[in-house]
């Protein structure tokens, strides 16, 4: 088996988490301030990572390393779809419950990743990805019925 699938099992973890957690804590402080005060933790994390990429680059791959630092527009849109991730998850928490946020949050993943894979990647789409997304079409469907 290919270790490398724990990180994506690992980052589903940690979204849902981190979206219920920040639910949780907009209860107390409101969603903005929540918002404010995780990322001012994302950036430290960052800005530490950065520095230790930085020092000791033969410890990591080649892609986490630091290249050029030519900046072109276009970077900006992650960090903004990151800022609708972190503000929108709690919000569909909030509204729909964790179980169809989650249902929900990966059919749209499976759709988008099938799309992104044949358009940008080269990769193609077969029968089994093809009904993977579409039972993960269905299960959105059975969890809002629910």
């Amino acid at each position: 088996m290919n270790l490398a699938i724990l990180v994506p099992l690992l980052l589903g973890m940690i979204g849902i988490l981190q979206g219920a957690a920040n639910r949780v804590m907009s209860n107390s402080i409101g969603l903005t301030y929540t918002m404010l005060l995780g990322n001012i933790i994302t950036l430290l994390v960052c800005i530490i990572f950065y520095f230790i990429v930085r020092t000791s680059p033969q410890s990591f791959p080649d892609f986490i390393g630091l290249k050029t630092s030519e900046f072109k527009l276009w970077y900006l849109i992650p960090g903004v779809m990151g800022f609708l991730f972190v503000a929108g998850l709690p919000l569909s928490i909030y509204k729909l419950g964790a179980v169809k946020t989650t249902v929900g949050l990966i059919a749209a993943q499976m759709v988008t990743s099938a799309l992104w894979d044949y358009f940008v990647e080269g990769i193609s789409f077969n029968i089994q990805k093809g009904f993977g997304v579409l039972f993960a079409i269905l299960s959105v469907l059975l969890i809002l019925f629910s």
